[in-house]
Order: structure tokens, then C-alpha cells, then sequence
């Protein structure tokens, strides 16, 4: 086992015996949130907290949960925020890796990186801070009413939101260094992804994930392929946002060779489907980035099973 992945359980008996300051200060430590306007507890007697304005949760409260630093030999396994000195190294493999035939020295960024947790890994023995993967993580918790996330500009995923009873996790901006694409990067990532699941009690992690190509006909075999054998449960179901929706027809199930088309994917698509991983309906156009993107969704049960041996419901 690669991690030592431990789990605090509170003894249900013994929760009568709180004294008031520490009831107390377990309120205010659970409330704290950074928002864009102010806060508004409605209840505290069920600890439900609600906002006027798109909220995120303090990375302090999170802070041994969301956190990571893991030495295998050669490499560091860790998670850092978009303050740390590495920042800019992760950036710079997003653009080279997103971007690898422009001409600008601009590096990969948006206004989702300061909200993000970034799980990267080092590869020590050229640099401490030759960073060679990354993914970066938005999660949003159970209290936490709404979340922006960067999905919901490319795909309708209001399913998704409808219950505030999981806990997700938008896993995005996957990318490994161009000299280190043989598969042991991307699994360490995802041990890293596994522990964070663990820590955080997630219940579902979604994301986009791209073929290497803005013009969408020259998938259509392999998405029909995903809408016949990996599609959503209706109840988790996704849509396209219309105006960069890839406008195709569905081939017809009989057409298609089964084990081809799984074999003409993209790796890590490939690879979320090796642990369960649903794929919804329909793909958009990004002609940014020059892909076409479906999303992705996993029970973060199925993730675990591989790459964590632990019990899941030892943890819920």
C-alpha cells in the first residue's frame, strides 16, 4: 500500500460530554468562509450556511485535510495553492502542455487557480521544483451551498448540484510532462487524488477531459462509442452548453467496433473508464484550447477501490 491512510472517527457517545467552549468553537471553526459580500448562518442548529453571492470555503478550515506532501524516492507528491513558490512551474507545464505549438510566453492561468488546491508531482532528482504533472481540485463540500466551477462554462451540470448532500470535486487541468508520458506520473496523480477523496470525504468527482482536436467530426465513432456504453445515469445526467455544442449525429449502436474505439481514445479518457468513470452525453467545441471536450463523472467509490486499499464505508 502506498499510503498510510488514516481516518478519525469521534466516539457518538461521547459528544454530550462537549463542554460549551468547545461546542462553541467547533461552531465558528465549521462557519468560517471567505465570501464575496458576508455571511448568513439561518440555522445553527442544523449548521446549514447559506450566502447572498458565490461563496468558498477557507483554506484554513481545510487545511489538514487539503493537505499533502508525500517523498517516493525520486519524486514529491504534494498539494500546493496558487500562492506557493511552484505555482508558476505548474502554469508553465499547463502551457507547454495545452499550448506547446504557440508562440507566446504567457503561462496557463485563469480565475479559478486562487480557489484551487494544485496536486503536483516533482521529479527531485533534476530540480526540486522540476514540477512533471499536475491536477488541479475544486472541491465543494456538503455545507457549502453553491460553488462555481469551471465546467459549468463548457456544460449544464445542474444534476450534479441538485443535492447539497455530496461533496464534489472538479478534477481539471490534468497534463504530464511531455518526457514522462509512460504511465507512472498519471498513477501517482491519482494515488495523490485518491488520498484527497479520503481526506475530504468526497462523493463525486466530474471534470472535463479533451480529444486533441477542435473539429469534433473526426471523433464522432469514438463518441458515439461513449454515449452507447459509458453514458451518465439519467439522474447524473449532463448537457453541452448549446452555443459550443459539437452538433453531430449519434452513430447507430451495431456500427460501431467496440474494442477499436476504446483503443482510439485518449489515454486519460481511457483511463477514467478503466475505474468506472460515466461520460456524458455530447461534446463542445473549445477552440481555445483546440479540443473537444466531454465530461466526465465518478463515484468516487469506484476511484478508491483502485487506487486506495481501504474500506469506503468505514469513511462515510
Amino acid at each position: 500500500m502506498l499510503f498510510l491512510l488514516k481516518v478519525d472517527q469521534k466516539n457518538k457517545s461521547n459528544q454530550g460530554s462537549f463542554s460549551k467552549v468547545e461546542k462553541l468553537r467547533d461552531f465558528f471553526y465549521k462557519i468560517r468562509l471567505v465570501v464575496n459580500n458576508f455571511i448568513y448562518v439561518k440555522k445553527s442548529s442544523n449548521k446549514k450556511i447559506e450566502t447572498n453571492s458565490c461563496t468558498y470555503i477557507s483554506r484554513a478550515i481545510f487545511s489538514n485535510s487539503r493537505s499533502l506532501d508525500i517523498h517516493l524516492g525520486r519524486f514529491n507528491l504534494k498539494i500546493i495553492n496558487d500562492s506557493h513558490s511552484l505555482i508558476n512551474k505548474v502554469k508553465e507545464l499547463r502551457q507547454k502542455s495545452f499550448f506547446k505549438n504557440s508562440k507566446t510566453k504567457q503561462s496557463d492561468s485563469d480565475e479559478y487557480d486562487k480557489f484551487c488546491d494544485h496536486l503536483v508531482v516533482i521529479d527531485k532528482s533534476v530540480a526540486d521544483d522540476f514540477v512533471v504533472g499536475t491536477y488541479r481540485l475544486l472541491l465543494k463540500p456538503k455545507l457549502l451551498d453553491r460553488q462555481r466551477f469551471y465546467s459549468e462554462s463548457e456544460f449544464d451540470i445542474s444534476n450534479l448540484l441538485a443535492s447539497n448532500k455530496n461533496t464534489l470535486l472538479e478534477a481539471g487541468r490534468s497534463c504530464v510532462h511531455e518526457q514522462y508520458r509512460d504511465g507512472r506520473i498519471i498513477r501517482l496523480l491519482w494515488r495523490g487524488l485518491a488520498t484527497y477523496i479520503v481526506n475530504n470525504r468526497v462523493d463525486l468527482i466530474f471534470g472535463c477531459a479533451s480529444f486533441p482536436s477542435s473539429n469534433y467530426k473526426l471523433f464522432i465513432k469514438q463518441l458515439s462509442y461513449l454515449y452507447h456504453y459509458h453514458r451518465t445515469p439519467k439522474s447524473l445526467r449532463t448537457r453541452p452548453v448549446r452555443k459550443l455544442k459539437a452538433n453531430f449525429n449519434v452513430m447507430h449502436k451495431d456500427t460501431i467496433d467496440v474494442v477499436q474505439e476504446f483503443r482510439n481514445l485518449p489515454p486519460l479518457i481511457k483511463a477514467y473508464i478503466r475505474v468506472g468513470a460515466w461520460i456524458g452525453p455530447g461534446a463542445i467545441v473549445d477552440l481555445k484550447f483546440d479540443t473537444t471536450d466531454v465530461l466526465i463523472v465518478l463515484n468516487s467509490k469506484k476511484i478508491l477501490k483502485k487506487y486506495a486499499q481501504l474500506s469506503f464505508e468505514k469513511i462515510h
